[in-house]
Formats: structure tokens, sequence, C-alpha cells
């Protein structure tokens, strides 16, 4: 391929901005665009997600005045919302689309329209329709209107774009909202495809000159996300990662984007606590164990260890586990994203010490003295990276308002954490000896105060919050209803056996709940997403950013116009008056 690129420049492959619609493929365009919501209906959406889904912490300040922290719940940061804007308003004064890059940015909006309502209704929104229209009937019209686009577009451009990763990605988000995680998987393995297909793996300097910085970090961008999702849906099902385990310098983010932001100098940017994701990822990809070798106590310490020595001294001070905390009451959402990032450190590690409770005890006992020690001290290593998980969770799910939520990163960690502390609650010889069993000392050691502190009842009492909060999750929740469902059947089963040895044999042999922690998000079908055959592109113009950049809060004063929000309706919910918590022009009072 290389030799071929050699003669075949880059600038002369067929881009979709390029490729032109036929009489014939109008038609067909047009007959899916029938069952297309109405503009006031979208606009309210991407609205919607702009200023609350994307956790938009690029925002100035005061951007976020009189906003409600529950409902900036997500972190992916897939879409530069500028760009996102100034295409969805080129997009309605379009007299008709032109182009497969016109065919893809639709397809793309209705992703995340489709996404948002995920979110709906929520403590801001009540209702559970929009203008009159049930939000299970606006996901039903953008997957009728998506299943009838998507085709078309990998009929003509078979090789692929960005905005086609990004758009399938958000299909694999929504999955993961309705604990549809194997579709999360199958959407993932379509963004990664269409993502190598385009090179976002490789350097941005081999990319075409037409190509602009913006668009490079984008790229770059995605990419990063890609790869984070794979690590963490990889290790959760128990696969096979689809991207490779290296992570180049060249082809992370690198940009500040929106720098004109009066915070001051050294604040850092929004997206570096995504980069440290990837960078944690990378790490115990390259340390982990192959796949199907025998438990290791020795090497899950020295691991353990490594990790200690080397990426924790690395973590910028505004991200450390004793962060230093200057910036937060001017980057409003810092303290959450600091607080997803100290949580999957936890979660890495309770996957590194998780294999100490598949041991068999007869096989343990048989073991030297000093590798029984070791095994137990994995055992209050779990047990301490679980609780500081579940309390990472609690601290975040405060921040975020303490509110219901659909957020998989607040319900999936509630429930991998619990389950291990379930299975060591039923280990009769646990905590076993007051100990820590270690000789080394560690300049950064998050696990080694809580080791000689860990109890039974204390675990116990944990996966009793766990399952207390999923249940109240439930309510609004799928994912969380049956993790709860899952959790409540475990700790019924540890209570029902009498002798508690009994029941950790008992427990051992269930491996589909308990070692196969990732069978419970496999509780739905694998969903369509007109994703077969998804190898394709996707329009990122970059001609098209001029107008964009740090005028782009007019396009908001635009959009609001459209939302006409006190014709959707007023409603008296829990919450209160809607008017009184969902201001009517809330874009142009933020802004203005």
């Amino acid at each position: 391929m290389a030799l071929v690129r050699k003669l075949v420049p880059e600038d002369d492959s067929p881009d979709a901005r390029d490729i032109a619609i036929t009489t014939e493929v109008a038609a067909e365009i047009r007959k899916a665009l029938k069952s297309m919501l109405s503009r006031s209906i979208l606009d309210f959406l991407v609205r919607y997600f702009v200023t609350k889904v994307n956790w938009f912490d690029t925002l100035p300040q005061v951007l976020f005045k009189g906003t409600d922290p529950f409902t900036h719940h997500r972190i992916d940061q897939l879409l530069y919302p500028p760009w996102f804007l100034g295409q969805y308003q080129r997009w309605w004064s379009l007299d008709k689309l032109s182009s497969v890059a016109d065919v893809e940015f639709t397809i793309l909006f209705l992703r995340v329209c489709h996404y948002a309502s995920q979110f709906l209704p929520s403590p801001t929104y009540t209702i559970d329709s929009i203008k009159g229209v049930a939000l299970a009937d606006i996901r039903t019209s953008c997957d009728d209107v998506i299943s009838g686009l998507a085709p078309i577009c990998i009929r003509l451009d078979p090789r692929g774009s960005l905005i086609r990763v990004q758009h399938t990605a958000f299909a694999g988000l929504g999955s993961m909202c309705v604990g549809r995680m194997n579709a999360f998987w199958e959407a993932l393995s379509c963004s990664t495809r269409v993502a190598q297909q385009i090179g976002l793996h490789l350097d941005t300097m081999t990319l075409a000159s037409s190509v602009d910085e913006l668009e490079k970090e984008m790229r770059r961008r995605t990419f990063c996300n890609l790869y984070v999702w794979d690590s963490y849906l990889s290790k959760r099902l128990e696969r096979i990662p689809f991207l490779s385990d290296g992570l180049s310098a060249e082809i992370m983010p690198q940009m500040h984007l929106l720098p004109n932001i009066d915070i001051g100098a050294g604040a850092p940017d929004v997206f570096t606590e995504r980069v440290l994701r990837a960078q944690l990822a990378r790490f115990w990809r390259s340390h982990s164990p192959a796949k199907g070798s025998e438990y290791d106590a020795i090497g899950a310490e020295e691991r353990y260890e490594n990790f200690c020595s080397t990426f924790l001294q690395t973590i910028p001070p505004v991200f450390a586990l004793e962060p230093d905390k200057q910036w937060d009451d001017r980057l409003p959402t810092l303290p959450m994203q600091r607080q997803l990032l100290h949580m999957a450190i936890f979660e890495f590690l309770c996957w590194n010490f998780t294999p100490a409770l598949v041991q068999q005890a007869d096989q343990v006992k048989h073991l030297p003295g000093y590798k029984q020690v070791l095994i137990s001290h994995n055992k209050k290593a779990l047990a301490v990276a679980a609780l500081k998980l579940l309390e990472g969770v609690s601290t975040l799910h405060m921040m975020m308002g303490g509110a219901h939520t659909r957020f998989a990163g607040i319900i999936v960690p509630i429930f991998e954490a619990a389950v291990p502390l379930l299975c060591l609650c039923a280990d009769k010889n646990f905590p076993g000896d007051t100990g820590d069993g270690r000789s080394h000392t560690l300049k950064k050691d998050p696990l080694g105060v809580g080791i000689s502190n860990v109890t039974r009842s204390g675990c116990m009492q944990a996966a009793w919050d766990a399952l207390n909060r999923l249940q109240t999750l439930a309510e609004v929740s799928s994912m969380a209803e049956v993790g709860a469902r899952t959790l409540n059947r475990l700790i019924d089963r540890l209570h029902s056996t009498p002798p508690l040895a009994q029941a950790f044999e008992d427990l051992n042999g269930e491996a589909d709940v308990i070692t196969q922690v990732s069978e419970t998000w496999r509780c739905d079908p694998t969903q369509g997403y007109a994703m077969e055959g998804y190898q394709a592109n996707s329009p990122f113009d970059s001609t098209r950013y001029t107008n964009v950049g740090s005028d782009w809060e007019e396009m908001l004063r635009d959009l609001t116009g459209s939302f006409e929000l006190e014709d959707i309706g007023s409603h008296d919910g829990i919450y209160g008056p809607i008017d009184e918590v969902y201001p009517q022009a809330l874009i142009s009072d933020l802004i203005n």
C-alpha cells in the first residue's frame, strides 16, 4: 500500500465531498427524509446535546450560569462543538444534499439527536415528549431516516471518512446507554475499521496538504477516544482489542483548542483527561499478563509497584490522586474529569488483582507459605481498590447533582466493584492477617494505607450501598436494573448458604456471574444500526472551518430563536415548575 500511495497521492483519492448525488440517488434520499422530524425538535436536541450532554467545559465559565451539573454527564468529547454547530446551520441552508458528505452529516446530527434524547426526561426537563412528540417516536424517526441514508453512503463511498467514524461511534454510545454492550462492541468494530481505512492510526504528517490543522486534531482526538473505548470495553467483555497496543505521540492530541478563553496561562486543556485515560490504558495493555496464562500473585504485585513508580509519577499535578485544585473554580467540570480519571485508575487496579478470586482453596493450600501470603495480600489490595472505586463513583455522582442518571460511567463501575467485594465476603478466611504482607516502600501507594484497615463488614456494607444506588438508578436505567437484579441475587445467595466456606465454593462455581462479570451487560441482543459493510468515509470539509473559531457563540444565538421552549409545554414535575428550572432562552441568557 505504501507503494500505491507513492504512485497515487492522497490528493487524488476520492473524497466524500466530491462524490456527487445523481438524480436517482436524490430520489432515494428524499424518500428517506420524508420521516424526518421537524427542525424545532431537532434544534432542541442539538442544543441539549451541546449545552448539557457533551460536558462542554471548553466554554467560558459564564456559559454555565444557571445550568444543572447533573446533565454534564458525558466526557466523550467526540465532536468539536463549534465545527458541529457550524455544519448544522449550513445543512439547513442547503437547497438540496449535493454530495455524500452532506448525507453523512445528516446521519451524524440524527445520531446526536437520538443520543441526546436518551438523557431525557431529566431533572431540568421532566416530560417525555418534545413539542408533543414522544421521545420513543423521536428515536424511531431518527433510526428510520438513518436506515434509509446509511446504505446510500456505503454504496457511493465504501472507503469511509471521519464523520462516519464519529456517527457510528455515537450509535455505540447510544447502545451503551441502554445496556447493550454487545451492540456497542459491534459499533466500535465498525468505527475502528473505518478509522484504519482512512488512516486515523497514522501520523497526520502523512495526510494530504489540503487537510488543515483543525481537521488533523479532530482525527487525533477521535482516534484517542476509540483507543480508550476499545481498551475498556475489551476488558469488560473479556475480548481482544481491535486496535494495537501502541499509541505513539504523533497520533495523540496536540492542540489546545479555544485558546482565546481568558482563564490564565498554564490551564489544563479540556482534552487532557482523555489523553491521560488513553495513556493509562496503554500502560495496562503493555503490562498485563498474556491471556490464558496462569495466575501469578508475584506478577500482580510487581505490576502494581511498576504502576506506582512510573505511571503515577507522570500524572500532571492537576489530575494527581492528591491534586492541585487551583483551576477548579475557573474550569467547572475539571473536578469531574479528574474524578473520572481516578475511577479509571482504581478500576484497572481491580482488574489487576481480580484473578486472585478464582484460585481454588485446595490449590492455595498446597502453595508455599509466601505465595499464600501474597494471594491474601492480593485479595486485600483488590478490596481496597474496589472500595476506592465505589467511593469515587459516589463522589462523582454527587458532583453531578446526585439525581437519576443513565450515565454508564456511574452505573458500570458500581457493579464491577461490588461483585468482587461480595466474592471476598464469601471467603471465610478474608481478610485474614491484618498485616499488609509487603516489604516495599513506594513514594505513591494509593492502596497501601487501606490494606491494613480492610474489614469484612466494611466490604459488605459497601456492596449493600452499591445495590441501593443501582436500585435507585434502575428507575431510569435498564442497565442499572440488570446490575441491581444480579447483585441482589448474589447477596441473597451469600446469605442463604450457611456455611461461608461452602458459599465461597458455590460462588466460585458460578463463572457466568462472578468471574465472567461481563455477561451481566449482555442483557439485550445486538441491535442493528445499518452498519453492515460500514467501511467508509466522512465529510470533514476543512474549508468550512473559516467562520467557526471564536465567533461560534453567534451560532448559538441564531439557533436559540428556533427552539421556542415556551411552546414545548409547561409541566409541573417532581422537580418543580419547568419554567423555573429550564430557562426559556437558556443559551441567550448564558451568553448575555
